[in-house]
């Protein structure tokens, strides 16, 4: 990069500090987006930080400290370079106003093209969730039994199916998921051959709140229903649960990761290789979802910022036509 094009290069970047932040903090939500809801990369590692220090997870509290914390270190290495490039500047003489108002245009412009640019990467990625959700298993097809436990050891195939098997009540797991306008809670147990002690357990079934009563605590009007619920030999079933053989759609790996730590620190070992059979298959899809329609609120709200830089920048054009510099 010459020395002349480097100067533009950051001439526009200082003028347009603000969208450049913004556009930044935005480009790391979208990054972190798709973690939050299915619990990998960054986002993974920080949630169990979280467990360890805490003993719980705070969703919003992680994705807002990476945005927070890169954001601002963008900001202070560009105000460093520019500091120290602003004394390099000092002898040169003041832009004319023609220049000025030209600098001033090419700011509005890059500012309208970059949330533009944010708002078409959002609509990229609500396609690829949809893409993602019609991928989803569901419950078409031939149901296949599976006996768990029992030898010869099945071979299951994500889809419709019926597990038969002891469900494990005491091994009951919850993880809540919460947007904007929506709020999901979902509960999983184990589903074994029996009650005993085993080396990892591979199939866990969805199951709903009427189903089992949970213990209260002693303090009046608390019940321990928090972001991650196990509640070892304290949980009991009620008639509306499930019997011995449950029916719904098969998903390989379908456990939350959260979910997968908390069994681990409860002494419960997960297969590498585990199903969740989801008897709502719309919970299923439901994270999803979720992505889809932040994703869609951000595409709209970087669209409405991009149109509103660019009637900024077509009232500036005019006026600068208009305008007698002479």
């Amino acid at each position: 990069m010459t020395d002349q094009a480097e100067s533009k290069f950051l001439a526009s970047l200082r003028g347009n500090i603000v969208p450049v932040a913004i556009a930044f903090a935005l480009f790391v939500f979208l990054v972190l987006l798709p973690q939050s809801f299915f619990y990998r990369g960054l986002v993974s590692r920080l949630a169990e930080w979280q467990f360890h220090l805490f003993g719980n997870y705070f969703p919003i509290l992680t994705m807002a400290l990476p945005i927070l914390l890169l954001t601002l270190l963008l900001v202070l290495i560009l105000w460093i370079v520019f500091r120290v490039r602003k004394k390099k500047e000092a002898d040169q003489p003041e832009l004319s106003l023609p220049d000025q108002v030209k600098r001033t245009l090419g700011k509005t412009r890059r500012a309208m093209l970059s949330f533009f640019i944010l708002s078409g990467l959002a609509v990229v990625a609500m396609l690829v969730t949809l893409i993602l959700v019609f991928m989803l298993p569901n419950d078409s097809g031939k149901m296949q039994t599976i006996n768990v436990g029992s030898l010869p050891f099945a071979e299951p195939k994500e889809g419709n199916a019926r597990l038969n098997g002891t469900l494990d009540w005491q091994k009951l797991a919850t993880i809540k998921k919460d947007l904007v306008l929506a709020r999901q809670r979902t509960y999983f147990i184990p589903i074994v051959s029996r009650i005993a002690d085993r080396k990892s357990t591979r199939y866990f079934v969805q199951v709903f709140r009427p189903e089992f009563v949970l213990p209260r605590n002693q303090l009046p009007g608390r019940v321990p229903e928090r972001e991650h619920l196990l509640e070892q030999g304290r949980i009991v079933p009620t008639k509306d649960g499930p019997g011995g053989s449950v029916n719904g759609v098969l998903r390989q790996d379908g456990l939350p990761d959260e979910i997968v730590l908390l069994y681990q620190k409860a002494g419960v070992d997960v297969h590498p290789d585990h199903y969740v059979l989801y008897r709502d298959a719309s919970d299923l899809s439901w994270p999803y979802w979720g992505a889809f329609w932040q994703f869609f609120i951000l595409a709209i709200g970087t669209l409405l910022i991009g149109l509103y830089q660019r009637r900024q920048f077509k009232r500036l054009k005019k006026g600068s036509e208009e305008a007698d510099y002479s």
